[in-house]
């Protein structure tokens, strides 16, 4: 099977990068911004979205699975 892993991190300065699959998607997006640009730009919306910023003001990083069967619970190697 295909993987198909998204990562949200938060970096030093405040802002975000999103890499899919290893390649950077997104380097450096403004806090104010992400919510609407991983909704807009990845379709991450509504409780996906809320599921990602939650994770990343608890931990600096989110990662979403979409090969999973649970896509939004972390895996046991993280």
């Amino acid at each position: 099977m295909k993987h198909n892993i998204w990562k949200f991190l938060r970096k030093p300065d405040g802002t975000y990068s999103v890499p899919h699959n290893g390649k950077l998607l997104s380097e450096s997006i403004p806090e104010k911004w992400f919510a609407v640009q991983i909704c807009k730009e990845y379709g991450f919306c509504g409780q996906e979205s809320q599921h990602i910023c939650t994770e990343l003001e608890r931990s600096g990083m989110c990662t979403v699975d979409l090969s999973a069967i649970d896509p939004f619970h972390p895996s046991h190697d993280e």
